[in-house]
């Protein structure tokens, strides 16, 4: 009896032991996963505001108020004037307003947490998956989390700051399946509202998080194994989320008129007829699954006219149709088997179903980053199905060995891909230039790597490669006159002609400008400015200089640079108090001393002793 006891009791120890020895494995992995994800994405970490990060970040007045933003943040939309639409995703602001107050105009905290809610996000990939297979072999989920992990399509959702709207929506959604798991095993209506919160804490991350809202009715049915009425009942209370979000929307945006598509950036609104704009709608669908399966190559934009419109005759179009066909069909039949790869297919369906086109058409042609929500789907589920058909095989030397071996070379692939592909993030400069070299038919691409160019021409003090910069910069802008001329090509035509100090073609290329009128004016003002100051100092033509003068300051009468030079010009003529008055204005917009001086001679020189006597106190003061 003492022999029995002691052996039961010996068991019991055994399997503390095991549970102790089994939470301990869990928990290194987590790190291991945490610490992994943070390393491959450590080269973002000292890079700059790119892309629509400004917009977001530096240029919002709600996000750099720090602190004291927030309440405007919570009650606005997301961008300005809905720039871009009409959204309303506060909790990425409130994030990045926190982080300015901590680091004011510093982008290493904001790359920073990007990583950080990132590498979170991977571990909590890891958890729910293992909650959901807990009868398969932990190397599943581990598996999962390192490719979601180093997946090369989440590049532009860590490198670009602004997409951390995407990032929080995945990891509110994720912890909402976590808790949802609890709320089911327990019964616990605790968890169940902190499911109800995190998902609707997901949808105010990015409302695109909508379509998951069937999902968790779908696990009940398929991984917790409800009838179908509860797997219903229970489901639709996400329902609530959903419209509460709408009703928010409603009360922001009510009587506004959201903001028209553009071509440029959405090429769809131009399709001619409902059959084009169809199978451009399939094309795009066929293409995001392409670069899950194929991340490469990789671009941070695919506006006008990466993704040409195209017709049913085009063979992508019918591969797309067959392929989403079967998917569907395959999807629907293993769900109704409960089987976990029918969830994965059909929630990977839901969440890519918004950006297809076919729904509505949206702000945007393409996106790597609007595939960050399917590419977790589309990992759980891929990964599934192959070591469930490799085990179904019953290779003789073993499915994980076969399994294993088969994705070991692609992870080292993909992880070259992402670290590489980081580095283009570093700047404006690297991506547009990388890029273009990827979509060499892109306006928005060739004009972002035009106008970095020209910038970092500003900067060469060598003339042979500053003109070198310059020419390149051209080169671009003439790829988009093959394309699509558009008005920032002219106006960078027209910056480069400035710099090359070629000035009456400067003004040619602005005329053609037919927008952005304050900034082409400016520009235009500047090179009248330079052409009278040519006219004068060099051609000794002071009735053209002051004509060009005059034409500048009608286009930028707040330029204190050209009424200066005006100023200059009549007292060459002799004219004195006209110069006196032109230099008083000077100094009126830019206290310069030398401003100052020249408008204290002038008056000397005109004989007006009480102005002569303000300005001579003013530079001796000075």
């Amino acid at each position: 009896m003492m022999q029995s006891t002691d052996k039961r009791g010996q068991k019991k120890v055994n399997t503390k032991n095991d549970e102790h020895k089994s939470a301990q494995n869990f928990w290194w992995i987590s790190i291991g996963l945490f610490l992994f994800t943070c390393l491959i994405y450590a080269n973002t970490i000292g890079h700059g505001f790119v892309l629509d990060d400004p917009l977001a970040i530096s240029l919002n007045k709600n996000v750099t108020s720090g602190l004291i933003g927030i309440g405007d943040l919570l009650s606005g939309s997301y961008r300005e004037a809905n720039f871009g639409g009409q959204f309303y995703r506060p909790i990425s602001l409130i994030q990045f307003a926190i982080e300015w107050e901590m680091m004011p105009d510093n982008p290493a905290i904001h790359h920073f947490f990007n990583v950080v809610w990132y590498a979170l996000t991977v571990v909590l990939v890891f958890w729910v998956i293992k909650k959901w297979m807990s009868s398969l072999p932990l190397l599943i989920p581990i598996l999962i989390a390192i490719f979601f992990a180093i997946h090369p399509i989440h590049t532009e959702v860590v490198a670009n700051i602004k997409s951390r709207d995407e990032i929080m929506s995945l990891l509110f959604l994720i912890s909402a399946f976590l808790t949802w798991d609890i709320a089911i095993a327990k019964n616990n209506k605790t968890y169940l509202r902190f499911t109800v919160i995190l998902y609707f804490l997901s949808i105010l991350s990015k409302e695109t998080a909508i379509t998951m809202f069937p999902i968790f009715g779908f696990l009940c049915w398929g991984v917790y194994r409800q009838d179908l009425k509860v797997s219903i009942l229970r489901g639709l209370i996400f329902a609530i989320p959903v419209l509460v979000i709408f009703l928010i929307r409603f009360a922001l945006f009510y009587g506004e008129t959201a903001p028209s598509v553009d071509i440029m950036d959405n090429p769809i609104v131009s399709a001619t007829g409902l059959g084009q704009h169809l199978a451009t709608s399939i094309l795009i669908l066929w293409k995001y699954l392409s670069l899950l399966f194929v991340p490469y190559p990789l671009s941070s934009d695919y506006s006008y006219i990466v993704i040409p419109l195209t017709e049913f005759s085009d063979l992508r179009v019918w591969l797309g149709i067959l392929t989403f066909g079967a998917m569907l069909v395959y999807g629907f039949r293993k769900f109704i088997q409960r089987a976990f790869i029918g969830i994965a297919i059909l929630s990977f369906l839901l969440s890519l179903s918004l950006f297809s086109q076919l729904l509505m058409t949206i702000g945007t042609m393409f996106g790597e980053r609007l595939a960050y929500l399917s590419s977790f789907w589309f990992v759980s589920g891929v990964v599934y199905l192959t070591y469930s058909s490799m085990k179904s095989l019953k290779f003789s030397f073993g499915a994980d060995k076969l399994f294993v071996g088969l994705y070991s070379p692609i992870a080292l692939v993909f992880l070259f891909i992402t670290v590489n592909r980081n580095q283009a993030w570093e700047s404006n400069y690297s991506l547009f230039t990388t890029d273009v070299q990827t979509y060499p038919m892109s306006v928005r691409l060739n004009n972002g790597a035009a106008e970095e160019t020209v910038k970092l021409s500003d900067l060469e003090q060598d003339l042979v490669k500053k003109q070198q910069l310059l020419d390149r910069a051209e080169a671009y802008c003439n790829q988009i006159m093959q394309v699509k001329p558009v008005a920032t090509a002219y106006l960078t035509l027209g910056n480069i002609r400035m710099r090359q100090k070629q000035y009456k073609e400067a003004i040619n290329f602005y005329r053609q400008v037919n927008d952005l009128k304050a900034i082409v004016d400016k520009s235009m003002a500047l090179a009248y400015r330079e052409l009278g100051r040519e006219a004068g100092q060099i051609a000794q033509d002071i009735p053209t200089a002051q004509q060009y003068l005059m034409q500048s300051i009608q286009l930028n009468p707040i330029d204190a640079e050209t009424w200066y030079i005006l100023g200059v010009s009549y007292g060459v003529s002799g004219n004195h108090m006209k110069a006196a008055e032109q230099f008083d204005k000077a100094y009126q917009l830019k206290s310069s001393l030398d401003y100052a001086k020249n408008a204290m001679n002038a008056y000397r020189n005109s004989g007006n002793a009480s102005k002569f006597e303000e300005f001579r106190s003013i530079v001796e003061n000075q």
